[in-house]
C-alpha cells in the first residue's frame, strides 16, 4: 500500500509540474526589453542644441529653455 501511494503522488506530482510548465511558457512577454538609454528623440536632440548653444549646462537659461521646448532639463 505505501508502494502504491508513493507511486501515486511521484505520478501526481509529474503531472502537475508538466501542466503549470505549460502554462507557465504559455503566457505572453509582457515585460519588453528596455530602450537603448544611449538613444534619445529627434525631439530632445533638437532641443538641447537649441538650448546649450551659447549657454552653460544646467543655468538658469538653460533649463527655461528646455521647459519651454517640452523637455526635461
Amino acid at each position: 500500500m505505501r508502494v502504491a501511494n508513493k507511486s501515486l503522488v511521484v505520478l501526481l506530482i509529474g503531472f502537475l509540474a508538466a501542466a503549470f510548465a505549460s502554462q507557465v511558457s504559455a503566457q505572453p512577454d509582457v515585460n519588453a526589453p528596455p530602450a537603448d538609454p544611449t538613444t534619445i528623440s529627434t525631439h530632445r536632440a533638437a532641443a538641447l542644441e537649441k538650448c546649450t548653444s551659447g549657454q552653460p549646462f544646467g543655468s538658469e537659461q538653460y533649463v527655461a529653455c528646455m521647459v519651454n521646448e517640452g523637455e526635461a532639463p
